[in-house]
């Protein structure tokens, strides 16, 4: 398969405390044992990586897909390129590379979070797994997890490995509420290790002035601010808790912190079934009213009722219509090009109108007020 330096470098882990290849990767729980750095699994994975005659893994067919249709920021061509900036150092099937320990941490240290996004899961929010207590129906698949599922990571491991970071990615839950996410700041500082390459996913709800005042003290912060349209529609797809015109100013306000380096602002949107006939406005609006900030858009994959990939046919002409007109179909022809790689799959239609109309209910939003389009649709499936 085509090279990727992930399991020689990088560790991600779960908010069950569990190691897997990287954030994009599938697979099925029990499948590996990646608890141990150097042990036989994460030696196979690596092997496979350097067998240039092997076929593309079935766990990274995020990467294949993505590659497939000319995008260049696949996590494979990410740490790739941080691979060849740090001088490609000396790779090693046992030990992964010369330092014998991971360098790139992607952590998400526990589900604590405010939010309650309509794609997320109680792995990932504290609010999800909450809504899944009172309606099961809803959430069947998290209903009787116990209450600590979701907040098993020991970091007493990454601490001890604070000197030797060359990078960090924390996510959710939501970071800037989470503990944990501090004391790890605090052992950077205190060890010195503020030039690592620090990036933080936020939903942007809060600028939290006890989380903000450590991040500020690194020299090379990316900051991701998750918005998923213009307007109300994002606050439908996130959950009733969220206010998108907090959280736009609060994407100003991130940015004009005290920062001590460079900082990069970002938004990242996610592209689903809900927003495909608009999702374009928010990085035309980004354009306008914040021109330092990035933006970067993808497919929603999981569940597979809220990608794109499976809506009739005349949803996606339509989709395609919308963004031609508005000028917006060449900056996310990536998105157009995912959405057609798939079949239109009406059973998975009739899912998302079910648990659309249920989850409505349970949140007392409504879909025709915040995406009339899709409401309309949506009522002509059987």
């Amino acid at each position: 398969m085509p090279f990727c330096v992930v399991p020689f470098i990088h560790n991600y882990i779960d908010t069950q405390g569990q190691n897997r290849i990287c954030c994009a990767a599938t697979w099925k729980p029990g499948q590996y044992n990646l608890q141990d750095w150097q042990g036989e699994d994460y030696q196979k994975i690596r092997a496979s990586m350097l067998n240039d005659n092997q076929d593309w893994l079935p766990e990274c067919q995020d990467c294949e897909r993505r590659e497939k249709v000319g995008e260049d920021h696949s996590y494979r061509k990410l740490y790739n390129r941080l691979y060849e900036k740090l001088g490609k150092p000396k790779l090693d099937v046992v030990t992964g590379n010369p330092l014998e320990t991971p360098i790139s941490y992607d952590l998400r240290m526990n589900n604590l979070c405010n939010l309650s996004c309509r794609m997320c899961g109680a792995s990932s929010s504290s609010q999800i797994y909450k809504e899944a207590k009172k309606y099961p129906e809803l959430w069947p698949f998290y209903a009787n997890d116990p209450p600590d599922k979701y907040n098993n990571m020991d970091i007493s491991h990454i601490i001890h490995e604070a000197e030797s970071m060359y990078e960090i990615k924390l996510l959710g839950g939501e970071p800037t509420v989470q503990p944990e996410t501090k004391a790890i700041m605090k052992r950077l500082i205190d060890v010195g290790n503020t030039s690592l390459k620090f990036n933080v996913t936020t939903n942007g709800t809060n600028v939290n002035t006890a989380f903000y005042s450590l991040l500020t003290q690194f020299k090379q912060v990316y900051i991701q601010i998750s918005i998923d349209n213009y307007g109300i529609g994002h606050d439908y797809i996130r959950g009733p808790a969220s206010d998108f015109e907090t959280i736009w100013k609060n994407v100003k306000k991130i940015y004009e912190l005290d920062w001590a380096g460079d900082v990069d602002i970002g938004i990242h949107q996610t592209v689903q079934v809900f927003n495909i006939f608009d999702f374009w406005k928010l990085r035309q609006e980004t354009n306008i009213q914040y021109p330092w900030c990035s933006f970067r858009s993808g497919m929603v994959y999981q569940p597979p009722m809220y990608s794109p990939q499976y809506i009739p046919q005349k949803w996606k002409d339509l989709a395609i219509a919308e963004a031609h007109g508005h000028w917006a179909y060449e900056d996310e022809k990536h998105i157009f090009d995912l959405m057609e790689q798939e079949k239109t799959d009406m059973d998975i239609m009739k899912q998302l109108k079910s648990r659309t109309s249920m989850m409505d209910f349970a949140r007392n939003q409504h879909l025709k007020d915040y995406y009339p389009m899709v409401h309309e649709l949506l009522e002509d499936i059987n």
